[in-house]
């Protein structure tokens, strides 16, 4: 029997675009091609499962059903209307569907249409219409125009992927699991040194990096997928992927560095720990309670990432008591570590007085932010 192939797209955070493309490379996805905030590539329903059960640095996976190109409004519609919706749909199975578009013709008010032809489908055949405009469908259907062509893909991830299922406890303003994860692959950290995170906060890029180095599957603590609702989930398959992913897990002693946190707020470390605990990563990462000026690095090889609070100008005796200490930390611990520091402040350079030796740019939530080697 001839395995079905198909198009899918993983968004991801401007920036992580390479980051996202050399994940899926690795797992065997064909035509992999990177676009502004996204990564397309084909493969088949077990790539699909994989994909959302352990990329790191993917929001979402999209399956294109349909894409065609048009000329007109009416043409739009036609094309809809000659898709088979029976084969994602029933009248049992709910759905709800948006639009993005960049056509003039084709905007978010023309989703209330898609959704009357999809339903005229069904009650031409059976009298009855699949339930629709439900908050939690069983079917997303997500239809992106660009100019004079139409990409019709489905939603099988539902909440986002940085959304792993390990927080319980959060922090001001923390970094999300699918950034912080694009974060350690950003820095190049292979895990074959330690990895130190001197201001940790709510634990997250300790928690990556420590599902990185012992080959976590990403959502391993994650309990639903938009794709466990459709009309042709394999629930074998799925035990499979969840098996395989599971033997091909590392164990203690096979990774030989330490994971550390440190912070100055005790409430943030016992907020990591209590995230760690949940990971079930704590005999995998320790953490203290210290300021940055008091933290001794381990013996060995390190790699550093100090992600700093918000700077803020008007906090001018704070900021300037944070610029000093960071300032002291790099210069202190430059010679046997590698350092990464993580920032949208963009003249910290400046502030510390070291020159990067190289940078990457990523935007998230529309800021960017800057991740610097010194």
């Amino acid at each position: 029997m001839e395995v079905e192939t198909f198009k899918m797209t993983a968004t991801t955070y401007e920036g992580l675009e390479d980051v996202l493309g050399r994940e899926l490379m690795r797992m065997g996805a064909d035509e992999v091609n990177t676009e502004p905030c996204s990564v397309t590539f084909t493969g088949d329903k077990y790539l699909l499962y994989e994909a959302n059960y352990e990329l790191r640095t993917a929001l979402k996976i999209y399956k294109e059903i349909l894409n065609f190109a048009f000329e007109s409004k009416e043409e739009f519609f036609e094309n809809i209307k000659s898709y088979r919706w029976s084969k994602i749909l029933n009248i049992y199975k709910s759905f709800n569907l948006s639009i993005s578009s960049t056509n003039e013709t084709i905007d978010a008010g023309c989703a209330q249409q898609v959704k009357t032809i999809i339903c005229d489908y069904f009650n031409m055949k059976s009298h009855k219409t699949p339930p629709h405009d439900v908050q939690n469908p069983s079917v997303m259907i997500d239809i992106l125009v660009d100019g004079k062509n139409c990409s019709v893909r489905l939603d099988s991830t539902g909440d986002p992927l940085s959304k792993r299922g390990y927080r319980i406890a959060a922090g001001i303003d923390p970094l999300d699991e699918v950034y912080a994860a694009g974060l350690v692959q950003l820095a190049g950290w292979k895990a074959n040194t330690n990895f130190i995170d001197p201001m940790c906060g709510t634990g997250t890029l300790l928690i990556e990096a420590a599902m990185f180095a012992y080959n976590i599957p990403a959502q391993v603590c994650r309990e639903n997928f938009g794709f466990f609702t459709w009309r042709d989930f394999d629930a074998e398959m799925w035990k499979d992927i969840k098996n395989d992913a599971k033997i091909r897990i590392k164990h203690n002693g096979e990774f030989a560095n330490k994971i550390i946190g440190y912070d100055i707020a005790e409430a943030a470390t016992k907020a990591a720990a209590q995230n760690i605990k949940k990971a079930i990563l704590d005999k995998y990462i320790t953490i203290y309670t210290s300021s940055l000026k008091d933290i001794q690095l381990p013996d060995g090889n390190n790699t550093v990432i100090l992600d700093p609070p918000v700077v803020d100008l008007y906090k001018k005796e704070e900021t300037k008591n944070l610029f000093a200490n960071i300032s002291q930390f790099l210069k202190h611990n430059i010679k046997n570590s590698k350092m990464w520091l993580h920032s949208d402040y963009k003249e910290f350079s400046k502030a510390v007085g070291l020159n990067p030796q190289k940078e990457h740019t990523i935007i998230r939530n529309g800021k960017e932010y800057i991740l610097q080697l010194y």
